[in-house]
């Protein structure tokens, strides 16, 4: 396709050359050519990213501020493989992840134009844990990545709308898949995490309310209870990364659902 084609956002195309080797629209995302592979990281170098992902004191490092001045599509994609490799470093060590990360952010990049890349970036990371089952919510990832939970949320959203496909691939989000994550994130022994999957697994998915960690966690801090290695709502919200509040809510909620379905603790 010649360059000087009509672009569907409007005008010409604005070519630029891809990390990947391809040459496309920077404005559409359109692929124009396809030349032979560039080796990028021999030829390109470093950009002298800088940037901070993370707390201060917890996983506080340099990636990529003024990311939104940058305007070529393989400066732009430098920088997401940072931020992937150190996001994805936080959550799993499979190599699948980052690479499913990077795929999608390729992908859906068409939607990345005025949006935030470390947003970006992170909402693929979130799609590509929800399809291998490791716990993720835009919370978690929000928290470790250092931006804004609804922007994640909002960015998931247009990508389900942009391929409506993406969903049929994720498995459900149920509690009992998240409760070995959060249970060595709390440190408590494999037998109560057996008994807090197999007690969930006799309530209805349907009213065990929208947030999965959260009730992995109140199963938990039950099955915990009056135990020695009792564990406060307190410490599961901060090894979950969610409100104390929203825990003992779920708490609260599993109370009355164990007795309306008259399921004993023991």
């Amino acid at each position: 396709m010649d360059s000087k084609d009509t672009c569907p956002i409007g005008g010409k195309h604005k070519p630029i050359s891809d990390l990947i080797g391809e040459v496309c629209c920077q404005k559409c995302g359109i692929v124009l050519a396809k030349p032979e592979a560039v080796d990028f990281d021999a030829q390109k170098g470093d950009y002298g990213l800088g940037g901070t992902i993370g707390k201060k004191g917890s996983g506080f490092g340099k990636i990529a501020p003024n990311t939104k001045y940058l305007t070529s599509f393989d400066k732009i994609l430098a920088i997401a493989k940072k931020l992937i490799n150190a996001y994805t470093q936080k959550v799993s060590s499979q190599k699948i992840i980052s690479a499913r990360t990077l795929e999608l952010f390729k992908k859906y990049r068409k939607l990345l134009k005025g949006k935030n890349t470390e947003t970006f970036a992170a909402t693929c990371l979130h799609i590509a844990c929800r399809e291998q089952e490791i716990p993720s919510s835009p919370i978690i990832i929000a928290e470790l990545a250092n931006v804004k939970r609804d922007r994640i949320v909002d960015v998931f959203n247009q990508i389900c709308k942009l391929d409506p496909t993406i969903m049929k691939g994720l498995p459900l989000d149920k509690a009992d898949k998240k409760v070995r994550y959060v249970a060595s994130k709390a440190n408590l022994p494999e037998f109560f995490s057996r008994k807090a999957i197999k007690i969930l697994a006799r309530i209805p998915s349907s009213v065990t309310g929208p947030n999965p960690t959260g009730i992995a966690a109140a199963m938990l801090y039950l099955v915990c209870e009056n135990t020695p290695s009792f564990v406060t709502q307190k410490q599961l919200a901060a090894v979950t990364l969610m409100n104390p509040q929203t825990i003992s809510n779920s708490v609260r909620l599993l109370r009355k659902v164990l007795k309306k379905y008259k399921i004993k603790m023991k």
